[in-house]
């Protein structure tokens, strides 16, 4: 006889038990909970995925109006920072500043590399700079990886023509010339998706609503949240439009401090909710920006703190943003709108960013019916070879979710899957295994 219940299926854990230890998790959210209650007794700031200009500026003028907002920095942050990361649009008259391109010895030592892994008979995920040997490239990829980390912070390599090589191939390629960046490769999602393929989610069909919804507009600036290095290799490019748009946060931390350094505050604040969209816990709380070790650090996604309809909406149950949050989230954009550069996209192009020091958005695209989609590759790297910056503890949990796991892999519910190519819904070919469309 089968009994029927009530029960509820408990959700999800975000945190394994191995971090919830390591962390103490359980502890800290034990010590958030009274303010979570105050945090949900406030009014919330209607502020949305898309950035609207006119309620920025709206919201800027009544709180300046109001007065009352600090006047200078946080005690121990600097009043102006300095450095190669501290660049604008006109910072670079040449793309061969920020662009590598391969020659036909590079290419032909890349295919002797390949024939070396190929030789060990090891799936393409196991390539590793000692299974990719590359005598010549190898150093000017480790001086990109310097110019990542300590330099401007984005490079592109270019000249790979993705038709040249079988899939197997092309993967193993540009996850071997990534791993001269940094080693290790990080979990992207909740399933466990080690390659994100960033494409157009909705169907193709004429009749598709998603596509004028979605991708004809540009996106907000935003991080990658859980990364060093962001590396994405264009596979195909949109029909027009949809260039990967980048911007120093250092700049922007310089005009907010000579401006309006009351917005770093609230940057700098560790009260900004999270959304972990139905896990447990349903939302956790971090600042937005450090100054950590000598660094600067930046890490938000747009779309965890107020959600991205159609395809994530923002949990309801979880605190929303404060006037001042939603404020200052918006003035990041349209300072880092001022700085931006818009480098050229190629197919085959393979570009890291510094994800700690840079901003990124997508501009608006188009996809014409018939032609290849706009596909991008996006892999999560973390250099632990004396590389990535030092972290604050909020960072380190988060890197240690997706990059130390190994030991407790299904724990949280989580696998590890490599999914060469997009996987698609049988009936409806929809992608499934896609970060969207912001990168």
């Amino acid at each position: 006889m089968t009994m029927l219940t009530n029960a509820t299926v408990a959700p999800a854990p975000y945190y394994s038990q191995g971090l919830r230890a390591r962390f103490n998790i359980d502890r800290v959210r034990l010590e958030q909970a009274e303010a979570n209650v105050r945090l949900n007794g406030g009014k919330c700031a209607d502020i949305e995925y898309d950035v609207d200009e006119a309620k920025y500026r709206t919201r800027s003028a009544a709180r300046v109006k109001a007065g009352g907002l600090p006047a200078s920095v946080p005690d121990g942050w600097p009043t102006i920072i300095s450095g190669p990361l501290v660049w604008t649009s006109d910072s670079f008259p040449s793309e061969d500043e920020y662009v590598y391109h391969l020659t036909p010895s590079d290419k032909t030592e890349i295919l002797s590399a390949l024939a070396f892994f190929k030789s060990h008979n090891l799936d393409s995920q196991k390539v590793a700079k000692s299974l990719f040997p590359l005598p010549h490239l190898g150093p000017i990829l480790s001086g990109i990886c310097n110019d990542i980390y300590f330099g401007k912070g984005f490079h592109i390599v270019r000249g790979l023509n993705p038709d040249d090589y079988p899939l197997g191939d092309l993967t193993t390629i540009y996850l071997g010339l990534s791993s001269y960046i940094a080693s290790r490769r990080g979990r992207q999602d909740q399933r466990g998706s080690m390659l994100i393929h960033v494409m157009q989610r909705g169907d193709q069909s004429a009749e598709s609503t998603l596509h004028d919804d979605i991708y004809s507009s540009d996106k907000p600036f935003h991080t990658d949240t859980v990364t060093d290095t962001l590396c994405l290799f264009t596979q195909e490019l949109a029909s027009s439009g949809g260039r990967s748009v980048f911007a120093s946060a250092w700049t922007v931390y310089n005009e907010l401090a000579a401006t309006r350094p009351d917005l770093i505050h609230t940057l700098a604040s560790p009260d900004w909710p999270f959304d972990t969209y139905g896990r447990d816990p349903p939302f956790y709380r971090r600042a937005l920006m450090y100054f950590h070790d000598n660094h600067l650090i930046t890490s938000f996604s747009r779309r965890l703190l107020v959600g991205h309809p159609p395809f994530t909406p923002r949990s309801k149950t979880i605190p929303g943003l404060t006037e001042a949050q939603a404020e200052a989230l918006d003035a990041v954009h349209f300072i880092a709108k001022k700085h931006e550069i818009k480098p050229k996209m190629e197919r085959g192009d393979i570009r890291f960013v510094n994800n700690l020091g840079l901003l990124h958005r997508r501009e608006a695209f188009e996809n014409v019916q018939g032609s290849e989609p706009r596909h991008l590759v996006r892999i999560w790297l973390n250099n632990e070879e004396g590389m990535c910056w030092n972290l604050p503890r909020p960072l380190r949990l988060a890197w240690a979710r997706v990059f130390d796991d190994d030991l407790e892999e299904g724990s949280d519910g989580r696998g590890r899957y490599w999914d060469y190519a997009p996987l698609r819904h049988p009936v409806t070919g929809r992608v499934l295994n896609t970060g969207g469309s912001c990168d």
